[in-house]
């Protein structure tokens, strides 16, 4: 496939509503709210932003709803929401869901970071379903070959369930019956003892175990 010449024509930029702008589902970059709060701060001091590159809203043939999809911006378009604007700058790609997820996995480096699965998620997603070798996208992508390796391992890695307790090592409800006068000696020797009545009881059969 051909990769897509991004300077063949100059951008232009336009304004969005918010409302019509759409997370990318492959977005693996992640930002803290503390980090959130000063880009907001920013945004709302200085007035001026890089504007947010979408794509029409894939499935959508004729554009009738008006919906984008963000590829590089998602948290501009959040500080945005934050301050109250109803529009962002945006400059619009006509990119396939291939360009999309390179676009995705190279535009979002340049802020916030990644979370390690889900940026193996989107990784994995360009070697599979777009048949990407491990080469292209070390080609491609910020990272080595050798991370595009570490992070398909992540991607195929399941966590495994830990092993069960044998019954011997599961808690076990005890029952007996006592008297009403029994019962209170009972009570007012575990709340002599202290702390949770299991372990009460367990310290006053340790008291006698020498002595059986």
């Amino acid at each position: 496939m051909n990769e897509p010449n991004l300077l063949d024509t100059a951008p232009h930029i336009c304004p969005i509503p918010l409302e019509n702008l759409r997370a990318h589902p492959m977005n693996a970059n992640v930002m803290s709210d503390a980090m959130l709060d000063k880009l907001t701060a920013h945004m709302r001091r200085g007035g001026r932003y890089p504007p947010l590159i979408v794509r029409p809203m894939p499935g959508d043939p004729d554009e009738s709803t008006g919906l984008y999809q963000l590829l590089d911006g998602h948290h501009r378009w959040a500080a945005l929401n934050r301050i109250g604007h109803t529009h962002a700058h945006c400059v619009i790609w006509d990119v396939d869901d291939e360009q999309a997820a390179i676009l995705m996995a190279t535009l979002n480096r340049l802020e916030g970071h990644d979370d390690p699965h889900r940026r193996a998620a989107l990784v994995g997603e360009l070697h599979e379903r777009f048949e990407r070798t491990v080469k292209q996208l070390g080609d491609l992508l910020p990272e080595s070959t050798h991370e595009v390796d570490k992070l398909l391992a992540l991607r195929r890695e399941t966590p495994r369930p830990a092993a069960p307790k044998p019954l011997s090592d599961m808690p076990a409800a005890v029952h007996f019956f006592l008297s009403g006068e029994d019962r209170q000696r009972l009570n007012t020797a575990l709340k002599h003892i202290g702390g949770p009545r299991e372990r009460a009881l367990m310290h006053m059969v340790q008291e006698i175990e020498p002595h059986a």
